[in-house]
């Protein structure tokens, strides 16, 4: 581990212990970003020019909602927060990482910082929490890790060649973050890692008969344990009850009147910052029965009533590209890479069909981080295997 790197290793492991520690080591990790950047030690890498485009314009549509939010200052303040200050880890990465090595050794440490909570929230798990949340506070910020992870766990165990010897580790990682995920008792991360990692098996499982053996047993083994867990498997049956399940239906209503928000303001919403006061003064529902919410419970409800079509269009155009562009890669090159993007953002964005994920400073600070991570790896990766192509050929 180099020493000039170690504010990243720091950042990596602080975030998944305390929201102080980790925007302590991003105060540092950017005052070194902006240091190296007056010093002129950092240069543009057009390799990364989609996600910077695509990453500017859904900032500016941020920001065009702050201006025009009402409270222009209290706009302002919110947009620096959510869409610069937590937007950074991603910045620094693909700026100040300068080789394949330096990404994977901090890869590795964010897979044992997310792997240390996880066995924590077990503990807790065991130990008749009801709903297992780690180091934190909220079990919400560790379902949003575990669904950025996990996928990544998988791929790495199956790609034996990214960790070598070692890939059976990431096998153990899966299964602890997944029995993590049992005791969070979150459903919507549940469904996101479900289906997500379903998929990915799928996959793999035709790719050797080795790997078929391996699923099977998987999958038989764990469907064994849930089946017989009476508390989730009455957790899990709450998931499509629309009817008395309060937490299902509060969703349903928050989810109107985030509608009526956006249809009342359809251009810019009702402004960065401003959905709370706007639910709480006009748009709750009178069935509601928690009428303090804070937001919509979706990322694609809360873009459409905070920040209106504009925004809206910035969200889907950023993330779309991010998912669009990996997958092509992958389609061509099976760059795992590219697979782990591909994965970890749609598991990520279809939590977000419950929850405003991207809301949440943690789990967004953690996306953005190992999106940096995946995409400097992906770059060194391809350039890598390209050499190689081309010394074959010359042979």
């Amino acid at each position: 581990m180099k020493s000039k790197y170690i504010e990243f290793h720091l950042f990596s492991i602080a975030c998944f212990l305390s929201i102080a520690a980790g925007n302590i080591f991003l105060g540092i990790l950017t005052f070194c970003f902006f240091i190296k950047f007056y010093q002129k030690q950092i240069k543009l890498n057009f390799d990364y020019r989609g996600y910077c485009i695509t990453a500017s314009f859904f900032v500016i549509s941020m920001l065009l909602s702050a201006l025009f939010s009402g409270d222009i200052i209290y706009g302002l303040k919110r947009w620096v927060d959510m869409w610069i200050w937590r937007f950074l880890p991603f910045i620094a990465a693909i700026f100040l990482l300068k080789n394949y090595s330096n990404a994977q050794n901090l890869m590795l440490t964010t897979f044992a910082g997310i792997t240390i909570s996880s066995v924590y929230a077990v503990y807790q798990g065991l130990s008749g929490m009801g709903r297992a949340n780690g180091f934190y506070g909220y079990p919400m910020t560790l379902a949003g890790w575990l669904c950025i992870f996990s996928p990544l766990f998988l791929i790495e165990f199956f790609e034996r060649k990214l960790l070598g010897k070692y890939y059976w580790l990431a096998g153990i990682a899966f299964c602890i973050c997944n029995a993590a995920l049992v005791f969070n008792g979150t459903r919507g991360a549940w469904l996101a890692i479900a289906i997500v990692c379903a998929m990915l098996l799928i996959y793999y499982m035709f790719k050797s008969k080795r790997n078929m053996s391996i699923i099977i047993i998987f999958v038989v083994l764990i469907t064994s344990i849930l089946i017989n867990n009476t508390k989730f498997m009455h957790r899990l049956d709450t998931i499509d009850d629309f009817n008395k399940y309060q937490s299902n239906t509060e969703r349903i209503l928050i989810w109107q009147s985030a509608w009526n928000m956006f249809k009342d303001h359809p251009v810019l919403g009702v402004g960065l910052g401003q959905y709370t006061e706007n639910y709480r003064g006009k748009y709750v529902s009178p069935l509601a029965k928690e009428p303090h919410l804070t937001h919509a419970h979706n990322n694609f409800m809360q873009m459409l009533a905070e920040n209106g079509i504009i925004g809206f269009a910035g969200f889907v155009i950023m993330f779309g590209y991010i998912i669009s562009k990996n997958l092509v890669v992958w389609f061509k090159t099976r760059n795992a890479y590219a697979l782990m993007i591909v994965s970890t953002t749609v598991c990520l964005l279809l939590q977000g069909f419950t929850e405003y994920n991207v809301g949440n400073s943690a789990v967004i600070k953690m996306y953005w981080f190992v999106l940096g991570l995946l995409v400097v790896l992906d770059n060194f990766y391809r350039k890598e295997t390209s050499k190689q192509a081309c010394c074959l050929n010359k042979i």
